[in-house]
């Protein structure tokens, strides 16, 4: 094999974490979950009588305070922006050889979080006479927000692995959105400090669901590159003009 085929393969490679490796991260971003479901739990707290005011209209068929959508698209894009920001700055200080460019991170972070606040406003005020439906745009703001964060993180700091990273942590987005539905249909009651509980939740799924199995994925997918199987890599340009080069060569000698 000729150097610049060993450097190839080398460039190719997906990351391989160990075991160890996913389980702190893992850690890290349970904590970071906990921590965020923490802040808009008390920020909750704070606006919990335009919350208990707001089910009690509803209950009775009154006009809802319409502070109500701008209170919760507040605290969404808050708890968001600050738990994607000391993710941005945990994983470059833990993991600095993949995660080098904190400032990249920030600033994926800030734009995805302003577009999704941006795309959001109207379904925050559509639904402002629902209440129950308010609070799950609130849930899916805050997951939908992780994961795109994440996802482009991810996809910029490999790019060559795009199609990988957006395929698992789409499935796991999916399953923390069914698993926060289920938990909402089933715990949700007309009491505010109960409701505040409940709204907490979608941090901690986002946080942990889908950065700690996406390094599951990462894992599993190293195997089937480990048998030549690299089914989601996808070339770059430079890649693909080497691929022409070395079949122009090839044509020549012949």
């Amino acid at each position: 094999m000729t150097r610049r085929k060993k450097q190839r393969v080398l460039d190719i490679e997906p990351h391989n974490p160990t075991w160890w490796e996913i389980m702190i991260k893992g850690m890290i971003w349970l904590i970071v979950g906990t921590a965020i479901a923490f802040l808009i739990f008390i920020m909750l707290i704070l606006v919990s009588w335009i919350i208990q005011w707001a089910l009690n209209s509803w209950d009775g068929g009154a006009a809802i305070n319409p502070l109500l959508p701008v209170i919760l698209m507040i605290i969404a894009f808050l708890g968001t922006f600050i738990g994607n920001l000391i993710i941005s700055w945990v994983l470059n200080l833990v993991y600095t050889t993949k995660y080098y460019d904190m400032w990249k991170m920030f600033t994926i972070s800030l734009l995805c979080n302003i577009l999704l606040f941006i795309f959001f406003i109207p379904l925050y005020f559509i639904f402002t006479a629902e209440v129950t439906i308010l609070f799950l745009v609130l849930g899916l703001h805050i997951l939908l927000t992780i994961f795109i964060c994440y996802t482009w993180i991810e996809i910029t700091t490999n790019p060559n692995y795009a199609a990988s990273d957006l395929v698992w942590s789409a499935r796991w987005f999916a399953v923390s959105v069914f698993i926060f539905a289920i938990l909402y249909k089933i715990l949700n009651t007309s009491g505010g400090q109960q409701v505040s509980i409940l709204l907490s939740l979608p941090p901690v799924l986002g946080y942990f669901c889908i950065p700690f199995f996406q390094s599951i994925w990462e894992k599993l997918y190293y195997k089937f590159y480990s048998l030549w199987n690299n089914f989601l890599y996808i070339p770059s340009l430079n890649e693909v003009m080497v691929d022409a080069e070395d079949n122009s060569e090839i044509n020549v000698d012949l």
